[in-house]
């Protein structure tokens, strides 16, 4: 399997249930209705990446204006991991919000991650 077979792409509300079960087996504790409601206000703000045609990665990108969006549900599964795809994930969903704010639903352990993203969208824009 190469990266070339790497993409990535709007979800549908069926991978939208795929990034629901990561996030539960990450521990995440969404709210009640939280995510339909933020797929209902931005639904091409969802984005799921593809391996081979099978889905590895997810991120959402709600746009509620050009001074405000937020990420959530980054996650990329276990067994890919460290191997580009969230990056990769990651770049796709800012072009969705060039040089805009955002705020971001972390996770601590990864916030070297983010940041050096972020010094990455930067380096490339």
């Amino acid at each position: 399997m190469t990266e070339d077979n790497f993409r990535v792409r709007s979800m549908t509300k069926d991978d939208l249930k795929i990034a629901l079960s990561w996030a539960a087996s990450e521990g995440w504790n969404l709210g009640i209705d939280d995510v339909d409601n933020f797929y209902s206000a931005d639904p091409g703000g969802f984005l799921i990446g593809e391996l081979n045609g099978q889905p590895i990665s997810c991120i959402s990108v709600v746009r509620y204006s050009n001074k405000f969006n937020f990420i959530g549900i980054y996650i990329v599964k276990p067994e890919e991991r460290k191997r580009g795809f969230g990056l990769k994930t990651w770049l796709e969903a800012f072009k969705l919000i060039p040089n805009q704010p955002a705020a971001l639903d972390a996770v601590l352990e990864q916030v070297k991650n983010y940041q050096r993203f972020v010094r990455i969208q930067v380096a490339e824009s």
